[in-house]
């Protein structure tokens, strides 16, 4: 761009500037603080867009420093600003809000914004740019359909993750200074934000059909996929519950911040549909592939894990409870899609590996803390906690081996089993695979979720497929 002479800058902020819509994350806090809010807001938003905003931005107030910022674009303007450029934030997003972003960033001459009862968007937004240029020539920075009126009434536009039919109009017209695109497509990114690769916790569904020796018969397999299938989306939709409420805790973590929602490669628009259609999918496909009462057993699912979001997850070994509890839920689950009487000795092994699973989760979280003894944000603990949750992990491992044990030698296994001694292979596997996780995750080797590394891991694929072996051939040899 040649910024020879001094001009004029005017730069759109939600999905420009920002990466993020400010009525969205306005709109999120606002529930998420009090989330009994969600039956009032429908009367807030029928006041009117400018209203609503007004309401919003009284109600709840985050912090500009963790927003995720179109950092190409803020690195042109600075240079722009460098060479004598006049730059001025023009957005729809309420003038407090822009106040503070403004500040935050410090390369604004002078601030348009939503403001008493003034929605300033599109057409309104041009008029209050010319009337400030005086009719002198100006740049637009914006990036949706509704900033095409200022991109042709502006002499040159910047064009941020804008439809392509724009900047293409724009560029055979020689009326581009800059195009920037950093979002992946948005299926993509959606796909991301569902975390498909979390449906290997799902598996667990298949335990019961594997356990009663009732797999082979197609209506006993087709019922556990459905079942899978079922859980898939509704802990997709879950995650996007808890990444919506999960904002500022997620941009402050070191990796959490590239999640789709927080980094803004997916619109929060996207995040709410995602948040309501595809659990509402998945009870759709359990009531007419699956029995009632699996449909009952999702409910308890669902809503256990948006009680846990919400609340559960700040408070310390509650939350520890709860994540072994969902993952026990799937369990039951899958006995009750193949309608199956669940063991007690399956249910004492799941409770205390799940417990050790869920402490190990929060181990890593925390582990990285243990030098400065920091709080980790969102969560109940502190760095000074990762040696009790290891202990606790471990000893919750072993007890899970115990039970195994005992199971292995009991009656009901000389019953199922023509060779129930090859089932002792299981107690040495299952010692082995969670002593080198914890291992792993002591020397800081493990930096995710344990599932996921567990699936990852060329090591744990082996010793899940030797335990597999080892439950077929007690079985048939």
């Amino acid at each position: 761009m040649d910024v020879a002479d001094p001009r004029e800058i005017f730069v759109d902020l939600d999905g420009t500037l920002l990466r993020t819509d400010l009525f969205f994350e306005a709109i999120v806090r606002y529930v998420r603080l009090r989330p009994w809010r969600i039956f009032y807001l429908p009367f807030v938003l029928m006041r009117g867009p400018a209203v609503a905003k007004a309401v919003l931005a009284r109600a709840v107030r985050g912090d500009p420093a963790r927003l995720p910022y179109e950092q190409g674009l803020i690195a042109h303007l600075a240079e722009c600003k460098a060479e004598g450029c006049r730059i001025v934030l023009a957005t729809a997003a309420h003038s407090a809000e822009a106040t503070r972003i403004a500040r935050h960033l410090g390369i604004f001459d002078g601030i348009l914004a939503t403001r008493r009862g003034v929605n300033l968007k599109g057409s309104r937004k041009l008029a209050e740019i010319q009337l400030m240029s005086e009719g002198r020539p100006f740049i637009y920075a914006g990036d949706s359909a509704a900033d095409r009126p200022i991109w042709r009434a502006a002499e040159s536009a910047i064009f941020v993750n804008a439809p392509s039919c724009d900047v293409v109009e724009a560029e055979q017209k020689k009326h581009v200074a800059l195009s920037l695109e950093t979002r992946p497509p948005l299926w993509i990114a959606f796909l991301r934000q569902m975390r498909l690769h979390q449906w290997a916790k799902n598996l667990l569904l298949f335990v019961p059909l594997l356990t009663s020796h009732r797999y082979g018969a197609v209506a006993t397999d087709a019922s556990t996929v459905a079942a899978f299938l079922a859980f898939g989306l509704c802990a997709s939709g879950n995650y996007f519950i808890n990444d919506l409420s999960d904002l500022d805790a997620d941009r402050a973590h070191a990796s959490k911040r590239r999640r789709p929602l927080a980094s803004g490669d997916l619109p929060l628009a996207w995040g709410v549909f995602g948040a309501v259609a595809l659990p509402a999918l998945a009870f759709a496909l359990s009531a007419v592939c699956l029995s009632w009462k699996f449909t009952a057993v999702l409910g308890c699912y669902f809503a256990l894990s948006n009680v846990y979001s919400f609340f559960i997850k700040r408070i310390s070994t509650a939350d520890v409870f709860a994540l072994a509890l969902l993952y026990t839920v799937r369990v039951v689950a899958g006995a009750v899609a193949v309608a199956v009487v669940i063991s007690s000795w399956l249910l004492a092994f799941s409770m205390f590996m799940f417990i050790s699973l869920a402490y190990l989760k929060r181990y890593i979280e925390v582990h990285q803390l243990v030098q400065d003894n920091a709080k980790a944000k969102g969560r109940g603990y502190s760095g000074a906690d990762a040696d009790t949750m290891f202990s606790l992990g471990i000893a919750n491992a072993t007890a899970a081996t115990v039970v195994l044990a005992l199971y292995v030698s009991s009656e009901e296994v000389r019953a199922l089993y023509r060779s129930p001694s090859i089932l002792w292979s299981l107690c040495l596997l299952l010692l082995y695979w969670s002593n080198r996780i914890w291992v792993g995750a002591r020397r800081g080797k493990i930096n995710e979720d344990p599932v996921i590394f567990a699936v990852r891991d060329r090591v744990s694929r082996a010793v899940g497929v030797l335990a597999l072996l080892c439950v077929l051939a007690a079985r048939f040899v």
